[in-house]
């Protein structure tokens, strides 16, 4: 009779135990998927032509010809300065140097006619119709007139001289970009006073952007110039570009033990990338097809060979694999697993063991990719 209520008794207790008991476990469904290998890095855009225009004079921005946002040429002119107290001293250099160019005329019309005059008396002179001091007197005119010529050649040289002085200053109070570019930042106002040092505008060469990266040192070897990256900005989320690593620095930086590597900028999918923006990259060494690969966390260790904890009905079956390193978080499965497995991690108390009885608390489908 014991032995009948044993049995009847462990009847009873075998459903509970078989659907309730076991060691709670999450589950991962195994899918085939195409993947990429390589290093993540963040980023910001940068550019090679940044600059910061200012003034070598100290004065009052009279008027502004562009705003942050707008494209400008070479040489372009971006304000202007007060200049009016120069008016007085251009106008009387001008004045000077109009009136000494009009008498220089006049002298120039008087010394040929003298020149004439002179040739005139020494053929009379030859033929005895004049007398030899009136020939030297026409001849002393002549050299009077061409010294006097040659003074205002010379007195026309200082004014301009003066004139290209007085403007080559006025020159510091129009200010004009230095390159072609855009303007991403205007930093006064009409009214302003502003001195030397002091920035008026940032301007950057839009074809000089680049992403700039910083790498760790210990994965110099596995960034080289050439290879793809793959690249998300913090702006653009849901967008994917694919760029190329063009420079990578041969310097390290000792504070922070970083190198950077820098990667073209994206100049289709209409995405405006500003420079500051921020963004993360996966520098690609390798792309797989087809291929399986789980979390590091479902991986366990044992006398140098990995394995994993398969699901079999609602037990755990304990499987030996062959893994290489995908990356900190994740493993490339070599040999061992099969799409459509169910691999199993311990998430309650208790030891996961060859054919031990499981309980799935939590269950992951990794698709396979299209």
């Amino acid at each position: 009779k014991i032995i009948a209520v044993v049995f009847f008794m462990a009847m009873a207790l075998f459903p509970a135990w078989f659907f309730l008991g076991g060691v709670g476990c999450s589950a991962l469904k195994i899918g085939k998927e195409n993947a990429v290998k390589g290093v993540t890095v963040t980023g910001t855009v940068k550019t090679t032509e940044d600059v910061e225009i200012t003034v070598t004079i100290t004065g009052i921005i009279e008027e502004l010809i562009v705003v942050a946002g707008d494209s400008v040429e070479q040489n372009q002119v971006l304000a202007r300065l007060d200049r009016s107290k120069f008016n007085k001293e251009v106008a009387a250099a001008r004045s000077k140097l109009e009136t000494a160019r009009i008498t220089l005329r006049k002298n120039e019309f008087d010394l040929e006619d003298a020149r004439l005059d002179e040739e005139r008396y020494e053929k009379l002179f030859e033929l005895g119709a004049v007398s030899k001091r009136e020939l030297e007197e026409r001849t002393l005119k002549r050299q009077r007139l061409k010294e006097l010529l040659s003074e205002n050649e010379k007195q026309i040289k200082t004014v301009e001289a003066n004139l290209g002085a007085i403007e080559a200053v006025i020159k510091n109070y129009v200010v004009r970009a230095p390159i072609s570019g855009i303007i991403t930042d205007q930093f006064v106002s009409t009214g302003d006073l502003v001195s030397p040092q002091q920035p008026l505008f940032r301007l950057i060469g839009p074809e000089d952007i680049y992403l700039g990266t910083e790498v760790e040192e210990d994965e110099l070897d596995l960034v080289q110039e050439g290879q793809k990256a793959i690249v998300i900005f913090d702006a653009y989320p849901e967008q994917v570009f694919n760029e190329e690593v063009y420079y990578i620095s041969k310097q390290v930086n000792p504070l922070t033990g970083t190198f950077e590597a820098r990667i073209t900028r994206p100049v289709e999918n209409g995405a405006k990338i500003l420079v500051g923006m921020t963004l993360d990259a996966t520098i690609i060494q390798e792309e797989l097809e087809n291929v399986i690969i789980i979390p590091s966390e479902f991986v366990l260790e044992e006398n140098n060979s990995a394995y994993v904890f398969k699901q079999s009905n609602s037990f755990a079956k304990k499987i030996l694999i062959k893994t290489k390193i995908f990356d900190n978080n994740r493993v490339l499965v070599e040999e061992g697993l099969k799409e459509g497995d169910i691999i199993l991690k311990r998430t309650d108390t208790g030891k996961l063991k060859n054919n031990t009885k499981i309980k799935i608390k939590g269950f992951t489908n990794r698709k396979s990719s299209p």
